[in-house]
């Protein structure tokens, strides 16, 4: 193990995973660069991030729970995969990876809807007559 660094480690992902490397290393920078941007725009208009951190989470939970229930059809094993608790730990890891690509891109939508609405404005009150 003294030889494993991150070079030998690109080069284990690089032999695995072929072009889909590429494809998802690019997908991971795009969906970064939305949680930057739509931080950035919430911070501009001066809103909270918490109703948007709250719908990703949410959404994010969903997609891992789902995917972690159709783990063993996805990665072609047989329906009584789950047959102790590491199982289940490597198919919730394993569905972290959509589940993570949901919350990033529902983030980003809600964000940048958050940001983009107009505050609303206080009813006028009547002017005063003399």
């Amino acid at each position: 193990m003294s030889d494993f660094n991150p070079v030998t480690l690109f080069f284990i992902l690089r032999e695995g995973l072929g072009a889909w490397l590429w494809l998802l290393a690019a997908l991971a920078l795009v969906l970064l660069a939305g949680i930057v941007f739509g931080f950035s725009r919430l911070r501009r208009a001066g809103r909270p991030a918490r109703r948007p951190l709250m719908a990703a989470t949410i959404m994010g939970a969903v997609a891992t729970a789902v995917f972690t229930y159709l783990a063993p059809t996805w990665t072609l094993a047989d329906a009584g995969a789950f047959a102790s608790a590491v199982d289940v730990a490597i198919a919730v890891l394993l569905a972290l990876v959509p589940g993570l690509t949901v919350a990033s891109l529902v983030f980003t939508m809600a964000s940048l809807r958050c940001a983009s609405r107009t505050p609303r404005m206080p009813a006028a009150s009547p002017a005063p007559t003399a």
